[in-house]
């Protein structure tokens, strides 16, 4: 029973990877390129006249929209990703803690090096 158990809380983890990670990323992408379309490429005439098929304007926001996600992203790794990673790591109550022993730690190092370089004169 147990063994079934674990089975089936593993597949359900893959099912909510894949699920979140993978497949609801690239329906998210198909409906934001219908719902552009529909609601701006179709109503603004210069815009429809430059896609008139939704496969053009597919094919185009891919050469485009694609390289565009990928500089984004990788600004976003570069810069802001420290941050993103430390206030996560601080919301961690293990992390919180060991993060104030050490900046107690620090403190009684300093005090101890100046009582150290007092005791040296």
């Amino acid at each position: 029973m147990r063994k079934i158990v674990i089975w089936l809380r593993r597949r359900w983890m893959e099912f909510r990877w894949g699920h979140g990670v993978y497949l609801t990323f690239f329906l998210s992408f198909i409906n934001f390129l219908l719902i552009t379309y529909r609601l701006l490429i179709e109503n603004i005439p210069i815009l429809n006249q430059w896609f008139p098929r939704l496969v053009v304007y597919s094919v185009f926001m891919l050469i485009v929209y694609i390289p565009l996600a990928i500089a984004v992203g990788y600004m976003h790794r570069k810069k802001q990703l420290k941050i993103d990673q430390t206030l996560i790591a601080e919301q961690n109550p293990y992390f919180a803690e060991i993060l104030r022993r050490l900046k107690k730690l620090e403190a009684d190092l300093n005090r101890l090096g100046k009582m150290l370089e007092e005791v040296a004169r």
